[in-house]
């Protein structure tokens, strides 16, 4: 018995510590053809008109121009800029989800009225009858067992909540007319939290891993997120 109580007892801490760390995980997309970066002068500007003078979009160009800014670009700081940088964001207003999680059944032999109790599962009562080697597979639990059909607690349980998908799209461009886009990204991320704010740094985070990256690739990246 003390083996298999070890083993479960192993499984709950390996599922505490895993549901200690948590994550986002993100899909970064991207095509460019972006010159290495050589001091040039950018200037960030919403790619919605509604955001410009938006406190929130400022915040986030914040975030993206340090980013920006750690790879050799410097704010044009009322200057003209040799790059324009249009950033557009948003969460959608999401989808539900159901989901359905299998109960875990305590199996007890179940034949002749023999008194055999059987040693697999201890903390049934001594007094259910049945054979402790000829199981049947249509009797599952016990008339005398203390916790229900549901020995460890684990009945089937039904789950819903809605899951929203947050994005931030990035483009770079020459400070000139009818010019090519040098840069085109997005990175989305599906979850449960709708507020924006709270996600934007560790999409910014994800964006900006490998920058500029292999153009036409798409790329899985989970960012940790901090528990202290």
């Amino acid at each position: 018995m003390g083996k298999y109580f070890k083993i479960i007892v192993s499984f709950l801490v390996v599922g505490l510590l895993a549901s200690c760390t948590q994550s986002i995980s993100t899909n970064v997309m991207r095509f460019h053809q972006l010159p290495q970066p050589s001091g040039e002068k950018i200037v960030i500007v919403p790619m919605d008109p509604a955001n410009k003078g938006s406190i929130e979009f400022a915040n986030y160009a914040s975030l993206v121009g340090n980013a920006l800014g750690s790879y050799g670009y410097v704010p044009a700081n009322g200057e003209k800029a040799d790059l324009i940088v249009e950033l557009g964001y948003g969460v959608d207003d999401g989808q539900q989800v159901v989901r359905s999680s299998p109960g875990m059944y305590g199996f007890m032999g179940y034949g002749y009225y023999g008194g055999y109790y059987n040693p697999w599962f201890p903390y049934r009562s001594p007094y259910y009858y049945g054979s402790a080697f000829y199981g049947s597979p249509y009797y599952y639990g016990g008339l005398y067992d203390p916790f229900g059909y549901y020995p460890l607690g684990m009945a089937p349980t039904v789950r819903t909540y809605t899951n929203y998908t947050r994005h931030l799209k990035m483009v770079i461009k020459p400070n000139k007319e009818n010019a090519q886009n040098l840069y085109e990204g997005e990175v989305t991320s599906t979850g449960r939290n709708a507020n924006l704010h709270e996600i934007m740094p560790y999409l910014v985070q994800a964006f900006f891993t490998n920058f500029p990256g292999v153009s036409g690739s798409s790329e899985r990246i989970s960012v940790k997120i901090p528990t202290d």
